[in-house]
């Protein structure tokens, strides 16, 4: 059968879903479309990332045809929850997978663990090339954070399936270079000429508006915001603490803001602590979220101890793009502390280290100098790495 179509995206959210994983690939899809590559996608139907009222099945944009399908959508705050969204949504491809026969290629996400599945049987089926985008690496992921024991059925399952993509793609794409020493390490016949390392990128856009401070911050306030996921691989103990021991710096303000499984622990523990300095909000986009990208002082990212390899935090690009200094609780020696230490960006603090990164705070908030030689060097960073542009150009050289 003579394929007509250059590029399939099978991902579990996309346009107009507000997430990472939903505009990522629309960005890159975008790009494709927009170089010429006839483009389309098959995607889960929007339910709790969007604001959009009417949603259309079936939708033809930017050049890219778009097939939502339907599926359980239980609570994401449970893991059982989210393995049954998992489950159901691959299972949804699987009775739509002939819309993939028209296409030479495919590109896969890791997100969902099990959708890859579906690439592997329509190669099977259709000869299909598949490339699989790593963002986070299962199932040693899941075992690091707790949600999976290694032997069991699920994590059995996902290290098939895991075997299979790797040696049935045409191409990995992995999000950073410690990633792809993972992968090349802990997977079998995979050699590193199948492997390619395109970053994340930001997908806010920056403007420079009037700014309007948000209730409980003053004008003059040092702030420190979190922005994006408050889950499983973020390792939030280390801020919280930081937050209880500045609690009576009182113009020092810490901003959590977002989604995820341990928002509503960081709420309890706010109100156990009484700490008047740490405010919390719910995912913000657009001009909301603009706001809180121009009245922070710096921004913080963090990721548990053991996941170096396994992941990459989105949001550190978007804190590169807005250039503002970054406070990281992440390991040492991991790709983030290395490039904020090398690059001069901010500071990489390892998890635990509350007393140092307290520390830390205090004196960048006092040294207005430190703080301009990070955030020109954080701006500096992100044009010359991580734009849209360059990082989609690098997909766009994967059909070329």
């Amino acid at each position: 059968m003579k394929k007509i179509h250059d590029v399939l995206f099978l991902c579990q959210f996309f346009y107009p879903e507000y997430v990472s994983s939903a505009t990522l690939p629309f960005d890159t899809a975008t790009y494709l479309s927009s170089h010429g590559l006839k483009v389309g996608v098959l995607c889960g139907f929007p339910k709790e990332y969007t604001s959009k009222q009417k949603i259309k099945k079936n939708e033809y944009l930017n050049g890219i045809k778009i097939k939502r399908i339907r599926y359980l959508q239980c609570s994401r705050k449970k893991f059982i929850g989210r393995i049954l969204n998992y489950f159901s949504f691959t299972i949804s491809c699987l009775f739509h997978i002939n819309n993939i026969r028209h296409y030479k290629n495919v590109i896969v996400y890791s997100n969902p663990p099990i959708l890859p599945l579906i690439a592997v049987i329509s190669n099977k089926l259709f000869h299909t090339k598949i490339y699989f985008v790593c963002y986070d690496v299962y199932p040693e992921i899941a075992h690091v954070t707790g949600n999976l024991h290694e032997g069991s059925i699920i994590s059995k399952i996902m290290s098939k399936i895991n075997n299979s993509i790797v040696k049935n793609c045409n191409k990995i794409i992995a999000l950073t270079d410690e990633m792809k020493d993972f992968i090349i390490n802990n997977r079998k016949s995979i050699s590193s000429n199948n492997i390619e390392v395109i970053p994340n990128w930001a997908h806010e856009k920056i403007n420079k508006a009037e700014i309007n401070f948000v209730l409980g911050i003053d004008k003059g306030d040092f702030i420190i915001s979190f922005l994006g996921n408050m889950g499983t691989c973020q390792e939030m103990d280390t801020l919280l603490e930081v937050a209880k021991l500045l609690k009576n710096e009182y113009c020092i303000k810490f901003l959590f803001i977002g989604h995820g499984n341990k928002k509503e622990s960081i709420k309890n523990m706010i109100i156990k602590e009484c700490l008047q300095n740490v405010i919390v909000m719910d995912f913000l986009v657009g001009e909301e979220l603009q706001n809180i990208i121009n009245i922070s002082s710096c921004f913080a990212i963090s990721l548990e101890q053991g996941l170096k390899g396994l992941c990459a935090p989105s949001k550190y690009y978007s804190y590169l793009q807005s250039g503002k200094p970054i406070l990281a609780i992440v390991q040492d020696n991991s790709y983030i502390a290395n490039e904020i230490k090398d690059k001069k960006i901010g500071i990489a603090i390892r998890q635990g280290d509350c007393a140092q990164l307290a520390k830390e705070i205090i004196n960048l908030k006092n040294d207005p100098e430190k703080i301009a030689e990070f955030s020109e060097n954080s701006r500096k960073l992100y044009m010359n790495s991580y734009t849209k542009e360059l990082c989609n150009a690098k997909y766009l050289k994967l059909f070329h």
